[in-house]
């Protein structure tokens, strides 16, 4: 009688110690296991493709896109030395006048482009530098294409980077048998020089 006792208590406590320990790895396991909250909000923040990490500025590009571009006449600076200031200005029937843009030339027509997203404020066909082409962007900057043939938007048009204005012509300015491109930038209402903002966001101008 007492060794079945005895024999019925052994095994009610190794049960008890059974249940015990699956009841601690129960606890220990939900201790570990993230709250709900916390994986949604991995889904939502890390793993979720639609943030964006790193904003990518459009920057402003070239009003060509040919390789063969030459500098002609440079924009006229009045820090610059005596050669760079001698090749800034423009000589027109007897007339001298300091280059507040920069001409660009080949031997082939090239097409030009608009530098940035805009509006095309103004087109005109002048005596003088040909036809004309502005273009209003955002920050207060305008890009002036000038010496300008084949001109192939209107003045209120919707213009995108890189969208064709015209095409170069074959300007007697500079005297020479290169096709042109006569190219001002405008910032603030101030004439500055576009080779100083090739690459640069508009944003930051």
């Amino acid at each position: 009688m007492e060794r079945r006792l005895k024999r019925k208590v052994v095994i009610t406590l190794y049960l008890l110690c059974s249940l015990l320990f699956c009841i601690s790895l129960v606890l220990v396991e939900k201790g570990f296991k993230p709250k709900e909250e916390d994986i949604n909000y991995v889904n939502n923040v890390i793993l979720n493709k639609e943030i964006p990490v790193n904003k990518s500025l459009t920057t402003i590009i070239r009003p060509y896109n040919s390789l063969d571009i030459e500098i002609l006449n440079s924009y006229y600076d009045i820090n610059a030395d005596a050669d760079s200031q001698k090749n800034s200005i423009i000589t027109y029937n007897n007339t001298y006048m300091q280059n507040t843009g920069v001409i660009y030339g080949a031997d082939n027509s090239f097409d030009v482009i608009a530098i940035y997203d805009g509006e095309v404020i103004r087109v005109e066909d002048t005596d003088l530098l040909g036809k004309i082409v502005e273009i209003s962007h955002s920050n207060n900057v305008v890009s002036i294409y000038q010496l300008l043939d084949n001109v192939v938007v209107n003045k209120g048009a919707t213009i995108k980077q890189g969208d064709k204005i015209g095409t170069s012509s074959l300007s007697n300015i500079l005297n020479d048998n290169k096709y042109k491109l006569y190219f001002e930038l405008a910032i603030n209402g101030k004439l500055v020089n576009g080779e100083q903002y090739y690459g640069k966001p508009l944003e930051e101008i």
